[in-house]
């Protein structure tokens, strides 16, 4: 399982890298596909606020124009009803804040209007102080500069003589347009921030601050609209210089956009990228889970059927329908499994060999007991009172076969012996369960066969010997085999016992159910020998073992060792 959750991590961690690798270059690409078109959107928005910035000065030109021909054709102006008249006219029309007309140093006349045009530091300051402005303003050229006020209010002048003035006879038209809030705002796009400065400092910004010495643009970033992830980038700026003045400076129009697009793609891509994880993800655990199986499916195979031969199950075999590098790992493990299974095969049919050593009949006892537990364990199991796994079957089969076994360490004599026993002889007889056990357990992995043998003489009162085991507390296996080696010993000749028919031998099996035999074993021991003529049992239920054992006829389970002869004297 530990392996398995490997495998499937390790898939998950692939996946997750490259939806990570895959999310970082289309954030990145996203962010700068939308930086590229903030700061083209950005673009052209200046040009769109350098263009209305022009239009006004153009507009301003010819309000100036046309106030210079008006007072050129007026003559002297005074401040009469019909003269601010006129003015306001031109002020009205052409959207001016303040005009003034200057005759030499002295201010003729002057006109402003209340909402944006009033206020000291609107006032011209004449001549302006600029010398290249007074210098060109004195030899008659029309000239643009900005005037700062005390209060730090900015203004845009432009100045015009006026056609037909000679000598000190020169007149002057001056337009001034405030360079406020109200002035910018209507320049620069909505949802974004500006700002209008000279060579020096800023001259005016929108939204519309208090002018001051420390203002820069940077202040100008927290009247900005806030996106998500706003922290993150920093906003977009674009300047242009917007207007050229004839002290030989020039107005800059700086603009400055919110990064929301930018956040807004951010969070659109991280989306797209938690999507992309998720599904990923449920795609790498089915993925990885499926391929984690199939490829642990042979080694699990392997780890139980290694896990079953250490506890001794010796018939284990693993499929080998695989070409790869498990299916030949499956492969080496059959052959293991079967060299083992042949070593032990070997080491029984020796055992078998010797307790048939013993005795003459020995062998052929041995014959029938393995194959009527066989048989009665079948019918057992038909019946549906119990169920067998082939590891069972194979248990059974080993300790019916060396049942006897503890016999070798019984002399002759006493095993032959026509007569009555006495007994220490008795006692010796007693003992071949415990022997054979013993015997069977060093062998190793075949602790369950030794366990059956060592209760193979437990009757189902408790008579039996030699732990004195009672009903269930004695292995079904153990059961099995004593009731048909009773039937056997009861059919046979033997050097102690005169063999008796079929029909007396199952008498007394019925007789004994319920004492000696547990009477469910007894039943299907009878329907196992009724079914064939005589005591006899057909070779069709036969395990197969002995016969494996004694026979080359499974060449797939033959052991290395030569086969004993069919029968021995």
């Amino acid at each position: 399982m530990r392996l398995r959750w490997q495998l499937v991590l390790s898939h998950l961690g692939s996946i997750l890298l490259t939806a990570l690798v895959i999310g970082l270059v289309n954030v990145v690409l996203l962010l700068r596909g939308t930086r590229t078109m903030e700061g083209q959107a950005l673009d052209s928005s200046l040009t769109t606020a350098r263009h209305l910035l022009a239009s006004r000065l153009a507009d301003l030109q010819h309000a100036r124009d046309d106030i210079s021909t008006f007072a050129a054709e007026a003559g002297p102006l005074s401040p009469d009803i019909a003269t601010l008249g006129r003015l306001h006219d031109f002020l009205a029309f052409y959207r001016l804040e303040r005009v003034e007309v200057f005759h030499g140093l002295r201010k003729e006349v002057e006109a402003y209007r209340w909402e944006r045009g009033v206020g000291r530091s609107l006032a011209t300051a004449w001549l302006p102080p600029k010398p290249q402005i007074a210098a060109q303003v004195a030899f008659g050229r029309p000239a643009a500069w900005v005037q700062k006020g005390a209060d730090g209010l900015a203004s845009l002048k432009l100045c015009s003589a006026v056609p037909g003035g000679v000598g000190d006879e020169r007149r002057w038209v001056v337009l001034t347009e405030p360079l406020d809030g109200s002035f910018l705002g209507r320049i620069i796009p909505v949802g974004l921030v500006g700002a209008l400065r000279d060579d020096h400092q800023i001259l005016v910004a929108w939204p519309e601050t208090p002018p001051g010495p420390d203002q820069d643009i940077e202040s100008l970033l927290s009247y900005l609209p806030k996106g998500p992830f706003a922290w993150l980038f920093r906003p977009v700026s674009a300047r242009r210089p917007a207007v050229q003045l004839d002290d030989g400076s020039a107005l800059e129009l700086v603009l400055l956009s919110a990064p929301i697009r930018s956040g807004q793609s951010l969070v659109q891509g991280l989306r797209a990228w938690f999507l992309v994880t998720v599904c990923g993800s449920l795609l790498a655990l089915a993925i990885g889970s499926g391929l984690a199986a199939r490829l642990l499916a042979p080694l699990n195979a392997l780890l139980e059927g290694t896990a079953a031969m250490a506890r001794g199950h010796l018939m284990v075999r693993l499929p080998t329908g695989r070409g790869d590098e498990l299916g030949s790992l499956t492969r080496e493990f059959n052959r293991m499994a079967d060299e083992i299974r042949n070593t032990y095969l070997g080491m029984i049919s020796t055992l078998a060999e010797i307790v048939e050593a013993k005795s003459h009949y020995t062998r052929e006892h041995i014959d029938r007991v393995e194959r009527l537990a066989m048989a009665t364990a079948e019918v057992l199991e038909r019946r549906g009172w119990v169920r067998f796994s082939s590891h069972q079957r194979f248990l059974l089969s080993v300790a019916a076969i060396l049942h006897d076994v503890g016999k070798i360490a019984i002399a002759n004599e006493i095993l032959n012996k026509s007569g009555p026993l006495d007994t220490t002889e008795r006692e010796q007889i007693l003992t071949h369960p415990e022997v054979g056990a013993l015997i069977v357990e060093r062998m190793g992995k075949l602790e369950r066969a030794a366990e059956i043998i060592r209760c193979a003489h437990e009757h189902f009162d408790g008579s039996g010997y030699p732990r004195g085991l009672r009903g269930e507390e004695i292995p079904l296996e153990s059961r099995i085999i004593l009731a048909v080696d009773a039937f056997d010993a009861m059919t046979i000749k033997r050097p102690y016992s005169a063999g008796r028919s079929s029909e007396a031998a199952i008498a007394e099996l019925r007789t004994e159910a319920g004492r000696q035999f547990d009477p469910v074993v007894v039943e299907a021991l009878i329907e196992v020998v009724t079914k064939e003529s005589g005591a006899d049992v057909d070779p069709s239920s036969d395990s197969g073992l002995y016969r494996v054992i004694h026979s080359d006829s499974d060449a797939g389970y033959r052991l290395v060792s030569a086969p004993p002869p069919a029968n021995r004297a």
